[in-house]
């Protein structure tokens, strides 16, 4: 390792750092933000408590992604053994700390709030309960017995109750090796609550062996239950809003569109705290040009498979699935927000993300990330709230207060869990030995690189 770069630094900068005042502010004001859309909303918004529950699930919704899918970033770069992606771990771990949070408040959504739903007998929603009655004997046997409160409940509370243990116990596995490290060096001065992951250990050698195996152990169930446990979150609190209209391809989109917001989110992170975490000379420009190529990447595959889902629904010109579209794409009112979304989505982030110069650039580089965790944010409220509201117009200020104010409302609780646990362990992943270039690595720099 006689090629690594000095972790010392990133060591010391811990001693008696904190959240910045600024971000502690900023944080408690959104979260003021967040409960006052929520009160306005049940008051005063347009769809009244509709309209509020669908603004809530799509925060809910959009954090989950963000923070699991933070996760599983950390996850493919275990399963590949990759290199490029370390300096960003630390940052995908901590915004994967606010997931048992998003968690505790979907429960709380889920038991008090599934009247939202228009399978539901008691739901609130104009029109009444959407009747199961059978389009075919198969579907009579199945939506049914799969649309009933508490299994709906029940299986959420459990399936992914385990996806959020086992990211736990990942990340646990992750920092415990770095934790011994900084112990080692920085002694009483290290935070008292790191003792409980340390567990007395002071074995550098084995703490990282051990944390190694643990997370190659974890990673093919984190894979495999991310498949199937998300793709099932997709189908049930997003597509079952309109319980006849399906698409077998909404899973896999919604769980791949996941990884690409969490990775915008942890490229407009790095780029926002790497000072404050002093980790520049770990997330160098080659390193934001790799993670920008693989948003690229991400733009593109949920490109792909929108086209996908929209071509056989307009060519099988099928009652139960075009009318979900029809609503969304023509409708005058909707039909805006379709188009924001393809641009913010797509059409802009693949189009900036095409200069190699912007990936390397710190602040261009966040404003795309922010561009496209707005797309995603969009999009997402274009899959839930015109199955909750019925009217012949967008309310605006409701959704610019409520819609925006809930996910302000989560970007503060959020600033206060992961902030909070960033300040006080290293910013990056320094007991790592994929952290650094390998020894026989070869970069093939610019000439304005080459030149410095």
């Amino acid at each position: 390792m006689g090629h690594a770069l000095d972790v010392n630094p990133v060591i010391d900068g811990i001693v008696d750092r904190t959240l910045p005042a600024k971000a502690n502010v900023i944080s408690f004001a959104l979260i003021a933000w967040g409960v006052a859309a929520v009160g306005y909303g049940y008051a005063a918004a347009d769809g009244g408590e509709a309209w509020t529950l669908g603004a809530i699930l799509v925060g809910l919704v959009y954090s989950l992604c963000i923070t699991q899918g933070s996760v599983m970033f950390c996850v493919i770069l275990t399963g590949a053994w990759a290199r490029w992606g370390r300096p960003f771990k630390r940052i995908a771990e901590a915004i994967g700390v606010f997931l048992p949070i998003v968690y505790a408040l979907l429960v709380v959504f889920l038991m008090t709030s599934t009247h939202v739903y228009a399978w539901n007998p008691d739901t609130i929603i104009a029109g009444g309960a959407v009747p199961l009655e059978p389009h075919s004997p198969e579907a009579y046997a199945a939506k049914p017995f799969w649309l009933r409160k508490w299994f709906f409940i029940g299986r959420h509370v459990l399936g992914l109750g385990l996806m959020t243990t086992l990211s736990m116990i990942y990340i646990r596995a992750s920092l415990r090796p770095d934790l011994v490290q900084a112990k080692a060096r920085l002694g009483d001065r290290a935070p008292a609550w790191w003792d409980r992951i340390i567990g007395g250990e002071t074995d550098l050698v084995k703490a990282r062996a051990e944390g190694f195996d643990k997370q190659s152990a974890i990673f093919p169930y984190l894979g495999v239950g991310y498949a199937l446990l998300f793709s099932m979150m997709a189908f049930d609190l997003l597509m079952s809003l309109s319980p006849w209209w399906f698409s077998n391809m909404f899973g896999a989109w919604v769980s791949m569109s996941s990884i690409y917001v969490a990775m915008a989110t942890i490229g407009f992170t790095t780029m926002v705290t790497r000072d404050w975490l002093n980790i520049g000379d770990f997330v160098q420009q080659k390193s934001t040009h790799d993670l920008g190529k693989l948003i690229m990447a991400a733009c593109m595959f949920w490109a792909y498979t929108t086209f996908s889902q929209l071509l056989p629904i307009w060519y099988t010109d099928m009652p139960e699935e075009t009318d979900y579209l029809l609503v969304r794409l023509y409708l005058p009112h909707w039909k805006w927000l379709s188009q924001t979304v393809a641009i913010t989505c797509f059409i802009a982030p693949f189009t900036i993300l095409l200069s190699r110069g912007i990936k390397k650039m710190r602040w261009p580089f966040a404003a795309v990330c922010v561009l496209s965790m707005t797309g995603i944010f969009l999009e997402r409220s274009l899959l839930v709230m015109p199955s909750v509201y019925f009217g012949d117009h967008f309310p605006v200020v409701d959704f610019i207060f409520v819609n925006v104010g809930v996910l302000m409302g989560m970007i503060g609780l959020f600033i206060q869990v992961s902030g909070r646990f960033l300040a006080q362990v290293p910013g990056v992943g320094i007991s790592d030995p994929y952290l650094t270039d390998h020894p026989w690595d070869v970069h093939v720099h610019a000439a304005h690189e080459a030149a410095k």
